[in-house]
């Protein structure tokens, strides 16, 4: 299932937005490091010159989060058939999801400053009786997104039974 053809990548644009995504939290996360650091200094007597523990902390965290960035980013696919649309992601724990393409309810495609910098979007398909997105592909390209939106709408023709709203106010 993981190692299944036909599954389409995200765009390498999306590797580069996922680790500035992520660069920015590491970014928090050592100036809450460097804070910790002076605190402690104040408190108790460390031998170590200041800012090193922050320092060698930030190196390993950037080299592991570096690597796992690419891993997860590899990790993600989607792919659109007659019948299902499906995704998968996970490096460590993996997710597959697959959704009939006949139980689709809505989709939308959302995107954030960044994403539109890049030509990025995020694809949200929801099926009947679920409040949370039942698949969500964050950073495909616009205008992968834009034509998965039109091909999995329900309003669009397709070979798939159901697939047309037919009963009036819907």
């Amino acid at each position: 299932m993981w190692d299944a053809p036909g599954f389409e990548a995200l765009p390498a644009k999306a590797l580069f937005v996922l680790r500035l995504r992520r660069g920015f939290m590491m970014l928090i996360i050592i100036v809450m490091l460097v804070v910790a650091d002076v605190v402690i200094r104040q408190l108790v007597g460390v031998p170590l010159p200041p800012l090193v523990l922050p320092a060698m902390t930030a190196l390993a965290a950037l080299a592991v989060g570096w690597t796992w960035t690419r891993l997860a980013w590899e990790a993600v696919g989607w792919r659109l058939n007659d019948s299902t649309f499906e995704t998968r992601s996970g490096v460590y724990w993996k997710v597959w999801k697959g959704i009939p393409r006949d139980r689709v309810q809505f989709v939308e495609v959302t995107s954030g400053p960044l994403q539109r910098y890049y030509g990025l979007a995020t694809l949200v398909v929801r099926t009947a009786g679920v409040r949370t997105p039942a698949v969500s592909v964050e950073d495909l390209a616009a205008d992968v997104a834009e034509r998965l939106r039109a091909e999995l709408s329900p309003e669009a023709p397709g070979p798939v039974p159901g697939n047309r709203v037919t009963e009036p106010g819907l």
